[in-house]
Parts: structure tokens; C-alpha cells; sequence
């Protein structure tokens, strides 16, 4: 399925959810919060994760309109993220727009971050009892593991030595726990079961860090028109990221290949000679093999709650985000 195939199918919900994005901005906040809020609201996204939130919420029986508010708060939460990691990684641009710290400057791009924290517990505050307690719980929650991934991440730029199980650890945290977050509130929400619940955190948790690992082997493999941005940025920047940090275990742990090729990405001479090194070595495809696994994973704690049809929405995105080339 394509971007615009998928966009096309949940059109009435992304107009819901934009039309309710807007609304948390009221007239009587000051215009230099007001106006900065409203340009970031207005960027282009696929709204990923306060769809999942929705659909979670109809995979066990419930409606769109019961789970919107925990929708529109995890999609707050999500651009809090965006734009204080902006901050601190100095990024100069955001879905091909300029960062808020950018347009409006460092302070008051932290400003609207803290505001978007702010704007999302009170539309939580919009969920009625007795669910409102767990969702918030949920919610809370996650809000201090993503810091907690974020803190991570920032602290493996500065460490020369980095484990695999140590990046999953942090991706679980900034990326994938979010994701587990939009489908746990959306089901709760809906009316699920505990054990409904359960299911759908897990299919969001799988569900995020194959996306996370997917979007790393991107950067190397990945046709750079599709792609919309530069391909090979992570390794000129030798960034850790699942596909560098399973080359050098592989160089490690193997005498042989060792033997042929450089430990340190900077033994390369240029990027392609790292693309062809990581075909070579069976990287690429070993990379494959991880994010299929944690797709069947996705699937799997998906199919106990709801079947595995074309008409199932939770099911759709799980697709497009497998096949996706951007």
C-alpha cells in the first residue's frame, strides 16, 4: 500500500484528529505561543501514532470518538519530542520545514515543547472514568521512558563501545514505547480487555522497533529519491545505529572478517565502499532477518485480538510500515 493509498483510507480520521490538533490551540494564548504552535501543528506527517491510537480502540469494539483525546494527546506528546530532540541534536529541518528552534529560536522552541506537554494532559482530562486513571498511568509512563531513551542516545554518542542489546534497549524506550503507548490507551479506551490491552502494547512495542530498525537500514540501502533526504548521513556521521553496530559485532566476533575489513567505519575510504562491505558480509540481509522477526512478532500478538484481513486498519499500517521505502 502507498503513502497516498493509505492516507486515502483513514482520510475521515486524520481529519478528525487535525481538526481536534487545532482546537487545543486557544485564542487567548500569547501570539508568540499561539503562532509557533500553530506552525508546527501544520506540518505535514503521517500521523502514525494517534491513528494507531483510533484503530486500537475499534480492534476491540470501541469508537473513534471515545479514543480521540488519547489520540490527540500522544500525537502532542510525539511533537514535544520532535522538537526538543531538534534542539538538542541542532537538526535544521522537520518534514522538510525549518526546525521550530530554527524559525523561532532555542527558547521559545523549548517553550512550545513544555506547552505541548501541557496541551496533552488536558485533553487526557477529556477521557471519562473508570478508564481515565490507566490511560494517564499509561501515558505518565511513557513519558519518562522515552526521556529515559532520549538520555540514552545522547549518552552513546560519547561512548566509543555500544552493544546491539544496548541499542534495543534505547530504541525500545525513545521509539518503540510510544507506539505501545497510542495502542494500550486507544484499547483501553475502546473498551478492550485486559488481555486486549495486553496484546495490542505488544503489537505497538514490536510494531515500533521494527519501524526503528527499518528506518536504520534505510539510510543504507534505501533509493534516495524515495527516500526524500540524503542517503548515508548516519554513517559520514558514524552514528550508532542497528546496521553499524551489527556490522562491528559481525567484524568482531568473526577472525575472518576481521581479517577484511576495518573495524571503525572512518577504515572506510567513502560511503559505497561501506555499502558494498555490509552486502559482502551479509548485514544487510541479517538486518532483515531481525526487522522481520519483530513484523511477525506485530502480527502475531495482532491476530489475538482481531483477524489479519485487509479490512482491519491496525493491519493496513502494519503492512505500509513493513513495505515502506521512506
Amino acid at each position: 500500500m502507498s503513502a497516498a493509498n493509505l492516507i486515502d483510507s483513514f482520510k475521515a480520521d486524520l481529519e478528525a484528529i487535525e481538526s481536534s490538533l487545532l482546537s487545543v490551540i486557544e485564542p487567548g494564548l500569547p501570539a508568540s505561543l499561539r503562532d509557533p504552535i500553530h506552525y508546527f501543528l501544520k506540518l505535514p506527517g503521517k500521523k502514525i501514532r494517534p491513528l494507531l491510537a483510533l484503530c486500537a480502540s475499534r480492534a476491540v469494539g470501541g469508537s473513534v470518538e471515545a479514543a480521540l483525546p488519547a489520540a490527540v494527546a500522544v500525537e502532542l506528546f510525539h511533537d514535544f519530542t520532535l522538537i526538543h530532540d531538534d534542539i538538542m541534536d541542532q537538526d535544521e529541518l522537520r518534514r522538510g520545514f525549518a526546525a521550530m528552534h530554527v524559525k523561532y529560536g532555542d527558547s521559545t522552541a523549548i517553550l512550545v515543547g513544555d506547552a505541548m506537554i501541557g496541551l496533552s494532559f488536558q485533553e487526557l482530562m477529556k477521557i471519562s472514568a473508570p478508564v481515565l486513571e490507566p490511560v494517564v498511568k499509561q501515558f505518565s509512563e511513557a513519558l519518562v521512558r522515552v526521556c529515559e531513551g532520549q538520555a540514552l542516545d545522547k549518552e552513546f554518542e560519547n561512548r566509543d563501545a555500544v552493544t546491539v542489546d544496548e541499542y534495543l534497549e534505547m530504541i525500545g524506550k525513545k521509539t518503540a514505547w510510544l507506539l505501545q503507548a497510542s495502542c494500550a490507551m486507544g484499547a483501553m479506551c475502546g473498551g478492550g480487555t485486559p488481555d486486549q490491552v495486553d496484546q495490542l502494547a505488544r503489537f505497538g512495542y514490536n510494531l515500533g522497533l521494527g519501524f526503528q530498525i527499518q528506518d536504520d537500514l534505510l539510510d543504507f540501502v534505501a533509493d534516495q529519491a524515495k527516500l526524500g533526504k540524503k542517503v548515508g548521513s548516519d554513517f559520514e556521521m558514524h552514528k550508532k545505529t542497528y546496521v553499524t553496530l551489527k556490522y562491528r559485532e559481525m567484524v568482531e566476533n568473526d577472525p575472518d572478517l576481521g581479517a577484511r575489513y576495518p573495524h571503525d567505519l572512518g577504515g572506510f575510504p567513502d560511503f559505497a565502499a561501506f555499502q558494498t562491505a555490509i552486502h559482502e558480509m551479509g548485514v544487510v540481509d541479517a538486518v532483515r532477518e531481525v526487522v522481520q522477526h519483530y513484523h511477525d512478532q506485530t502480527l502475531d500478538a495482532l491476530a489475538a485480538v482481531t483477524p489479519l484481513s485487509d479490512d482491519n486498519p491496525l493491519y493496513r499500517i502494519t503492512r505500509f510500515l513493513q513495505s515502506r521505502q521512506y
